[in-house]
């Protein structure tokens, strides 16, 4: 019943060519060997050697079933050839004949060996193929609980491997349908901001043209600044849950314009002013780049406003744009606040993974490394030297293409 099962199950999985046929007879008396191989070749490949180094020579080169083998040859015995056998990974289970009389040092020696049988001479013809049938059986059941190992620990890591892109598959539908959901709600708030940016753009033209207050005409433009920068990354988010891309005006602008109109947005911000904050964008060292100038504004207006909210008062802030060794542009926005612990930092720029608990959607960091990527860019958080958090946007210059 037990063999009908396993041949069932070698059938299943077609394991099949575990055996050779081929028997290793080994023996330092030629006559000997004749005998030994004139009635195994009647149903096995029978090979011969004259020595046991012939013999370890023979099975590291030719795939085998079983060896045969005298116990008393001179250079290495019986055993010792079984053993240098296995040291060399070979699995064919070894007969050994003897008339050694010894036998608690044989047998000693026949378990360091693992030898599978051991006949007495003189020996007769139905005792070896007896035991060579029996040892066939054996190298049989070993290969195939082998072969069959190897499928199930190989069936394991695929399910293991379906189950992980299952839960990823599962997690990507739950990510798309939060990211529709929040698209269609960008959408909305979107309509009813442009809506009023309509009626807010035209107090703007009528203050600016009657009144002469500076600073009223410089507040109102100020906070319409801000507010065009919130219908930019609405709209940014929309369209990317629409077309899982994001469509770039591309143009020619200096990074110190980035630099600027973030901080011409973030003047609105209390909590921002409330801070000590240090810029260093020299507009003559800094090359070109090609890209969407307004989508970089939003990724660095979303820096500067974590870096707000996580100081505070009077605690200090750096933005700064500068060149890398390789010609690159790097911006930095910086700050002294507890930083970001690695745990977080690991799934910070993930989508819906907030930071900020209730008070956040988790998007700001998510969308702005796309836009950064968009630019063939790269947006990291590194823990700042002193405590804080820093974020660095390292973008190609114009000349690289972006």
């Amino acid at each position: 019943m037990a063999n009908l099962s396993l041949d069932n199950l070698l059938q299943e999985y077609a394991v099949t060519g575990l055996l050779t046929r081929t028997i290793l007879i080994v023996d330092d008396e030629l006559p000997n060997l004749a005998v030994l191989g004139s009635f195994l070749e009647g149903d096995y490949t029978v090979i011969e050697a004259g020595s046991g180094d012939e013999a370890l020579t023979i099975a590291q080169s030719t795939p085998i079933d079983v060896v045969v083998c005298d116990q008393r040859m001179p250079g290495m015995t019986g055993v010792e050839l079984l053993h240098n056998l296995r040291e060399a990974g070979i699995d064919a289970p070894g007969i050994i004949l003897t008339g050694y009389t010894d036998t608690p040092a044989l047998i000693a020696a026949i378990n360091d060996a693992h030898v599978f049988r051991f006949l007495r001479k003189p020996w007769q013809p139905d005792d070896i193929l007896t035991a060579v049938a029996a040892a066939s059986d054996s190298v049989t059941y070993q290969r195939a609980a082998r072969r069959l190992l190897d499928l199930l620990s190989a069936r394991t890591t695929e399910l293991q491997n379906a189950v992980v892109e299952l839960r990823a598959a599962q997690q990507s539908l739950l990510h798309l349908d939060r990211l529709v959901t929040t698209g269609r709600l960008a959408a909305g708030i979107t309509h009813d901001l442009r809506n009023a940016m309509s009626s807010l753009v035209m107090v703007e033209y009528e203050v600016t043209a009657k009144l002469s207050d500076p600073e009223l005409v410089e507040t109102i433009e100020v906070g319409l600044a801000g507010l065009r920068n919130l219908l930019e990354s609405l709209e940014t988010m929309n369209q990317y849950a629409k077309q899982k891309r994001l469509a770039m005006n591309m143009e020619y602008f200096e990074p110190s314009q980035v630099v600027r109109d973030a901080l011409t947005v973030m003047r609105m911000d209390l909590n921002f002013r409330a801070r000590q904050v240090q810029v260093d964008a020299p507009r003559e060292t800094l090359p070109l780049l090609l890209g969407d100038r307004q989508k970089l504004v939003q990724v660095l207006v979303n820096l500067l406003r974590n870096a707000a909210q996580a100081t505070r008062v009077d605690d200090r802030i750096w933005v700064c744009a500068a060149v890398t060794a390789s010609g690159f542009v790097r911006f930095t926005v910086a700050d002294e606040g507890p930083g970001i612990s690695p745990e977080v930092r690991d799934r910070l720029f993930e989508a819906f993974a907030s930071t900020k608990e209730a008070q956040g959607v988790g998007m700001g960091l998510y969308m702005s490394k796309l836009i950064v990527e968009s630019h063939r860019g790269a947006l990291c958080c590194l823990e700042r030297e002193g405590g804080g958090a820093r974020f660095e946007i390292t973008l190609p210059p114009a000349e690289l293409g972006a």
